[in-house]
């Protein structure tokens, strides 16, 4: 027992330390960055005017007055003062407080501020979730840390070559994409085993068709009562995109849920006809929290701009229409892969050999 605690004692001591030492080092990182950073020194003066706009909603234009020391380039330690405007809503802007390191733009008429530095917060989060993993999967970390750079190395790689296709062959590409994270996500988990075959076969397939469904739906409804022109940052190809944060959103999803059944079936010495049921009892079990999850995760993305559209006088019909329809078709879409990925993945893991499996 006092082994026990030694240790664990010990991985909390090392663990703080490495978390000390990666924010230590990001806050004093400046002298990476070409672009000017500077940090806050002083909040000189602030003046703070009401507003009103065309919709009645009341807010508050507040200028602060401040005084930054630079941190690199040629005028590291020099002062200068700027002028940072911000609304109290902060819907589009910040306020800025001492300490605070920030980005500058440099030009003829001095520097204006850019954007905030977040390196050190964003480095601090992401070494504690490298650290928890760590800690509470140990030997299983790596692999999964492995799994999830590739994945996100690939994923960076695809929009960039789908940039450099200028829109040639996007379904393709979105198509190969989910097919890859699939396969390298099961292999990295699960090995080159037997239900591997049926977790990835039975995980592309549920997410392929119900895709699939979805379109035919839409396409045949002429996606009445959908407004693709809503999808966030697109001028081109919403289509695509909408149907692309389905096949991402959703894939995880539907790739837990055939794994718990895929892998129960495969341990149970029984009939097909057994494992199958077995699979469908598993699969109805956990279908539902899965889809509640992912309606949450799609719907929570609308909750902003929902916000804004019924404080600017929208009704609430026309804001649900507009804003939270495409997260609820998403969500709905995705529903159709988890509860088409029950049937399908009994069914795989009923017909390949098991352990102990009978004729």
């Amino acid at each position: 027992m006092h082994k026990a605690n030694k240790k664990y004692i010990s991985i909390i001591v090392g663990s703080l330390l490495i978390l000390a030492a990666v924010i230590f080092g990001l806050r004093h990182d400046a002298g990476l960055y070409s672009t000017p950073v500077a940090q806050v020194t002083a909040i000189t003066k602030t003046t703070s005017t009401a507003e009103t706009d065309s919709f009645n909603n009341h807010d508050r234009r507040i200028v602060q007055h401040v005084r930054v020391r630079l941190l690199n380039t040629k005028r590291r330690g020099q002062t200068v003062v700027l002028r940072n405007t911000y609304v109290k809503s902060q819907a589009l802007d910040f306020p800025l407080r001492s300490g605070q390191q920030v980005f500058l733009t440099h030009s003829k008429d001095g520097y204006q501020l850019n954007d905030t530095k977040r390196d050190t917060l964003l480095g601090g989060l992401l070494v504690v979730t490298v650290l928890l993993l760590i800690i509470f999967a140990g030997k299983h970390a790596l692999v999964t840390l492995i799994s999830i750079t590739l994945n996100a190395a690939i994923f960076f790689w695809g929009v960039h070559h789908e940039l450099a296709l200028q829109g040639k062959g996007p379904w393709l590409l979105v198509g190969g994409l989910a097919l890859v994270f699939t396969v390298l996500t099961v292999l990295f988990v699960i090995g080159v085993r037997p239900v591997a075959v049926c977790i990835a076969l039975s995980t592309v397939l549920a997410t392929a068709l119900s895709v699939a469904l979805g379109y035919g739906i839409m396409t045949g409804t002429g996606y009445h009562g959908i407004h693709l022109e809503t999808v966030k940052y697109v001028t081109q190809q919403p289509q695509l995109i909408f149907f692309f944060q389905i096949v991402i959103g959703s894939l995880g999803a539907v790739l837990d849920e055939t794994s718990d059944i895929s892998v129960a079936i495969f341990q149970l010495p029984a009939s097909r006809k057994e494992r199958f049921m077995a699979g469908m009892a598993i699969g109805r079990s956990v279908m539902g929290p899965l889809i509640a999850v992912l309606f949450m995760i799609f719907m929570a993305d609308t909750f902003v701009e929902t916000i804004l559209w019924l404080r600017n006088n929208n009704t609430i019909a026309y804001t649900v229409s507009w804003v939270m329809g495409l997260g609820f078709t998403q969500s709905l879409i995705s529903a159709f892969g988890i509860v088409l990925a029950v049937p399908l993945t009994s069914g795989l893991a009923a017909l390949l050999p098991g352990r102990g499996q009978e004729a």
